[in-house]
């Protein structure tokens, strides 16, 4: 939930700007915009009471409003800082009271109070202290803070805020409780500024504050509103370890060679038995991961991605294809020379008779494609359930004109086949009444037919089949692209898949079964396409009908299919190992899951690219409410994702243990033995920054830089 313990409603000092001051109209869109759940008024050295009750009411539906004062300090330091004093709303009316003795007499503009002034005053009421701290001017000395620390005496409600979320993630969770508001200038702009997000979310100040102490109950409390499941990891073979994992962030880190790796991989099986989607990234592994990107192997070859036929039907032609010849011209010799041979036979005319040629009929092709469809239709209008679409009248003439439909359809049909077979039977009976005379009378018929008409068609049925499959390899190359993630200052990042016919740049890798005998085939009708009138055409056939035997009898076969890493211009990229993880880590977050398991996902990887684009994904899935389990050893992931579950694994002296516990509790909890706990943020400290001594050595360069 995001909170705002930094807002101003009014322009009160000099400095301020009018853009301060805000309607409760635009408070309540702004605030509600926003999605901000508790804000806190906190103007300069002044508490509009009034004000407060009119804010609080118009957006008591969405957002709780606190009282709040800053105010400027000037202590043991001599240098002028601010501090934010923040109040248990039911205390808002003495509150206000306590503001106002507090700035009684003062000119509001210059004014500076003691922190034993501000302490005394609110010390009796349920206060928080929010100093600014590091980078938000004016901030407190560390004498100031000191001094802060020891007047308040209670730890958990002195707070720091800092300029940006990135100056806080410096500090957060290591002795620091930190946050940052919106410090808001103009209420036009509201939604722009920084706000601080709590991973528990609470319902009150008193809520707030104990949370702020850790209480271990209230933390509970919370956490289980959030959706979890029991799981049994095994960080070695022998070893079953229940661990409830939440619908949010859990990390394990620890000591190297402690079995992470193990319990990821079984928690991720355990989640997937289960029934849910998971998605899993191992960076050791992303080398053959990336690899099993760019394989081919088992792609399906679908002619239809190119927008061609299989030819099948045309591979079919040729390989059934039989020559045929003209009526050889010997055959009318022996008519002429035995037509005088019998007197009866000269009287049959019918021995003189030539066959009936087929009328060509340009319907007789569509009434069969019709047939064929009129059939397929009625049947899938069968698998329907009419009533639910249509009243009953309205199905019976659907149904009706259906069934007129096929009868015209099949009369059709019918009349083409008859034409066809009457033809066919006539020139039969001819042939036969022909060989029955031949036989009687020793002489020879009139041919039938010339033969040359068949013979040309013939020819003409294997050219049209080669060329149509000739033209289909001759397609152009489709492309098919994936995006896979993006790179700093090299944009998005795709697995282009190429298909394409098999051609002069095509590589044996890309197709199922090599390329030569392809390519022999692609050659053999290249030739038949040029010499389909030769009269040795039909050895041709032959020599192809072997090269293709069983396995080519399409043209799948020759669609090859390659890989490549692209950018967005379409250019051929090699990514780094490096890079090479980034990608696979940014897929593997984008795709839709349940559940998301990844071990040491910083390999080889930038804390600045962790920080600033793998962190967030991880953050936005656990919005989502998605189980996120990851093993790192990353700080940015480990700490500033805030988990709902840490598991910690040690091994010293031959003994391995685990310890299970959240940042919010600040404990570590040995599964083993309840009385072991550690401390969360010194083990975090330890085992992701080095040491305490090296986060804080850190801590002084990056403020000696900002002096």
């Amino acid at each position: 939930m995001r909170i705002d313990l930094h807002c101003h409603t009014k322009a009160i000092k000099k400095g301020d700007g009018a853009g301060r001051n805000v309607t409760p109209e635009l408070f309540k869109r702004q605030v509600e915009d926003a999605d901000i759940k508790i804000i806190a008024i906190t103007n300069h050295n002044a508490f509009d009471y009034d004000q407060f009750k009119v804010l609080s009411e118009c957006v008591k539906e969405s957002c709780i409003v606190w009282p709040g004062v800053e105010i400027d300090v000037l202590d043991i330091s001599s240098k002028r800082w601010h501090l934010i004093v923040v109040v248990n709303p039911k205390e808002a009316e003495a509150f206000s009271k306590s503001v106002s003795s507090l700035f009684s007499g003062d000119d509001l503009n210059e004014c500076t109070h003691t922190l034993d002034e501000i302490c005394s005053t609110f010390r009796v009421h349920d206060a928080i202290y929010i100093a600014h701290y590091h980078e938000k001017k004016p901030a407190v000395p560390d004498e100031d803070a000191d001094k802060l620390d020891r007047l308040v005496g209670e730890p958990y409600r002195v707070f720091k805020e800092t300029a940006n979320e990135k100056s806080m993630s410096i500090f957060a969770n290591y002795r620091y409780n930190v946050l940052v508001g919106s410090d808001v200038k103009d209420w036009s702009h509201y939604g722009e500024c920084s706000f601080s997000e709590l991973k528990l979310p609470v319902s009150s100040f008193e809520q707030f504050c104990l949370l702020a102490r850790r209480d271990v109950n209230v933390v509970e409390t919370l956490m289980n509103k959030k959706q979890s499941k029991m799981l049994t990891a095994h960080p070695a073979a022998s070893v079953d370890l229940p661990i409830r994992i939440f619908s949010d962030m859990n990390i394990v880190f620890g000591q190297k060679g402690t079995g992470k790796t193990e319990i990821i991989n079984s928690l991720h099986d355990n989640m997937k038995a289960s029934g849910y989607r998971c998605v899993e990234y191992v960076a050791s592994e992303r080398d053959e991961e990336f690899k099993g990107l760019l394989r081919t192997k088992g792609l399906e070859r679908d002619p239809a991605k190119l927008g061609i036929s299989t030819c099948e039907d045309e591979f079919g032609i040729i390989s059934r294809w039989v020559d045929s010849s003209p009526t050889h011209f010997e055959n009318y010799i022996n008519w002429k020379k035995t037509e005088g041979y019998n007197v009866n036979k000269q009287r049959m005319r019918i021995t003189q008779a030539t066959a009936l040629s087929k009328t060509e009929n340009e319907e007789e092709e569509a009434h069969a494609s019709d047939k064929v469809s009129v059939d397929r239709v009625i049947s899938e209008i069968g698998k329907i359930c009419i009533s639910d679409y249509l009243s009953k009248e309205e199905t019976e003439q659907l149904i009706s004109l259906l069934k007129l439909l096929r009868e015209r359809i099949y009369s059709c049909r019918i009349n083409d086949l008859v034409d066809s077979y009457a033809v066919h039977l006539v020139n039969y009976s001819i042939n036969k009444i022909k060989r029955i005379a031949d036989k009687s009378t020793n002489s020879v018929s009139k041919p039938s037919v010339t033969g040359f008409e068949q013979f040309v068609d013939n020819r003409l049925q294997l050219y049209r089949a080669v060329k149509t499959i000739l033209d289909n390899l001759e397609h152009e190359e489709s492309n098919e692209q994936e995006k896979i993630g993006s790179l700093d200052e090299k944009g998005e990042i795709f697995i282009n898949t190429k298909y394409r016919m098999l051609c002069d740049s095509s590589r044996t890798d890309e197709f199922l079964n090599g390329i030569r005998k392809l390519k022999d085939v692609k050659v053999k009708l290249e030739f038949i396409r040029s010499h389909v009138f030769d009269a040795e055409i039909s050895e041709a056939i032959r020599q192809l009908n072997e090269l293709c035997e069983e396995e080519i009898k399409s043209v799948l076969q020759f669609v090859g299919v390659s890989k490549q890493v692209v950018n967005d211009n379409g250019e051929v990229y090699s990514p780094s190992n490096g890079e090479k993880g980034m990608l696979l880590l940014q897929r593997a977050l984008m795709n839709e899951a349940d559940a998301y398991f990844l071990d040491e996902p910083e390999l080889g990887m930038g804390n600045s690219y962790i920080d600033t684009s793998i962190r967030p994904l991880l953050v936005d899935l656990s919005k989502q409410h998605k189980y996120v389990v990851v093993a790192t050893h990353n700080a940015n992931i480990a700490v500033r994702t805030l988990p709902y579950t840490s598991i910690y694994r040690t091994h010293s002296n031959g003994k391995y243990s685990t310890y299970i516990g959240n940042p919010f509790t600040d404990q570590l909890v040995n599964c083993n033995d309840p009385t072991d706990i550690l401390n969360w943020a010194e083990e975090s400290l330890k085992s992701l920054e080095g040491s305490r001594d090296a986060f804080y050595e850190r801590k002084d360069i990056y403020e000696s830089n900002h002096t």
